[in-house]
């Protein structure tokens, strides 16, 4: 069962704005709210509490108790995007959302492309529900993800053309970021598949276990 602080952060993340003195304000205890602030998950400004970042506040009330539904019920598939582009951001990839181009006639999008020294990681940001979830729809994704980013390794005045400097060899890693932990311990039709709150401390490991991950040469 949640606590009344985790129900205050969910009904936060519904309501994005509220008076610093209101109950849900109070249910909330001043170091969390310090914390928040901190993370810059929410501003405090003018007696005004307002949420700059729904992931990160869905994350911390999911941590709290709060059902993976309950919370994914507030969020959008922008607010999953831009919580990926801000984390790649944060280090130090270029990044390019969404990116959009043209193969064999056919018109393809890719939710988030990101450029660091060698590497390039396409993003499919996945904001499912768990209720109705089956796992073959994450293997319907990898198939048509991964088809893409094979596409895309053949298209490099694309990435460049989009500010993405990519060179021959370079090393494209194809991934599924989700909202929930769908249980998948090894890539799907290689393509990883990570949810969200593991996404920084992968971004922290990559390059150290580059050589362990499913990628694709650039040609």
């Amino acid at each position: 069962m949640s606590s009344a602080k985790a129900e205050a952060l969910l009904k936060m993340l519904e309501l994005k704005n509220l008076p610093a003195d209101s109950d849900i304000a109070l249910d909330i205890s001043e170091e969390l709210l310090y914390e928040l602030k901190t993370q810059g998950i929410i501003n405090v400004e003018s007696g005004l509490i307002k949420v700059v970042n729904p992931i990160g506040l869905a994350i911390e009330a999911i941590k709290l108790g709060i059902d993976v539904e309950a919370a994914s019920r507030w969020l959008s598939w922008r607010d999953f995007e831009k919580f990926c582009v801000e984390a790649l951001t944060n280090h130090n990839f270029r990044v390019k959302a969404p990116l959009r181009f043209k193969c064999d006639k056919k018109r393809y999008e890719v939710d988030v492309v990101a450029v660091k020294h060698k590497i390039v990681l396409c993003l499919d940001c996945k904001h499912w529900k768990m209720k109705g979830y089956q796992s073959y729809k994450i293997k319907e994704a990898a198939v048509k993800h991964l088809d893409k980013c094979l596409k895309l390794t053949e298209l490099t005045s694309t990435l460049r053309d989009a500010g993405l400097h990519v060179q021959s060899g370079d090393l494209m890693i194809p991934l599924i970021v989700t909202l929930m932990d769908l249980g998948f311990k090894s890539p799907v039709n290689e393509v990883l598949v990570i949810p969200i709150f593991k996404f920084n401390s992968f971004l922290l490991d990559l390059e150290a276990h580059i050589d362990e991950v499913p990628s694709i040469e650039i040609r």
